[in-house]
């Protein structure tokens, strides 16, 4: 239920190359912007003041340039931590989901679940935004008796399919391995039962 080392190393290298090809941006503006210093034998204070007067758009460009390379530098440090952080965890019938601000935790086996599901969207390839694909993306919903905090599990994993059949039979097990009051033993019942169809019916699994 994490990322695969296949796709831990593709974003690394992209986001090598993202930090590479900003570095050379951020040197070739340094060459631009750096310019000289003033020449005070030839032009004497009015050359210091042609020097001082330009330099206030070029400190505005540096500015700018450098809010950027902060919010572009921040864009690949969250893609990375999101692809290394991220996780989830069955232990037992205790499901583990690791996200970007922590982690939460329920109990399978004695938890209220059900499958929910969001449209899929992709990144719009003739501009920007994103556009639907008419897709949905299933998810796992299980609110711990306990703590009464929820917890979702996308069901689809970065290559925008679904979890490996032995997950998500692992998942069912887990569901179906507790005693329940009979107005939550239904719905689990379902819901281990659809993860099952996802895990094992060809045609589920392409949707």
């Amino acid at each position: 239920m994490n990322a695969s080392t296949g796709q831990k190393v593709t974003v690394s290298v992209i986001g090598l190359l993202f930090l590479a090809v900003l570095g050379g941006i951020a040197g070739v503006a340094a060459l631009v912007l750096g310019g000289s210093a003033p020449d005070f034998s030839s032009g004497g204070l009015t050359g210091a003041l042609d020097e001082s007067t330009g330099g206030f758009p070029n400190m505005a460009v540096k500015i700018i340039f450098g809010m950027i390379a902060v919010l572009m530098v921040g864009f690949v440090g969250t893609m990375l931590l999101g692809t290394y952080r991220r996780r989830a965890i069955l232990v037992g019938t205790v499901l583990e989901v690791r996200g970007l601000l922590g982690t939460r935790q329920a109990d399978l086996a004695t938890a209220q679940v059900w499958i929910d599901s969001e449209p899929e969207y992709v990144r719009n390839p003739h501009g920007e935004g994103s556009v639907p694909t008419g897709r949905r993306v299933p998810h796992l919903v299980a609110e711990d008796q306990r703590s009464g905090r929820k917890i979702r599990l996308r069901l689809h994993n970065m290559a925008r399919t679904l979890l490996p059949p032995h997950e998500l039979n692992a998942l069912a097990g887990a569901i179906d391995s507790g005693t329940r009051p009979e107005t939550d033993a239904s719905q689990a019942s379902n819901t281990a039962t659809l993860l099952r169809r996802l895990a094992d019916d060809p045609i589920a699994r392409l949707l």
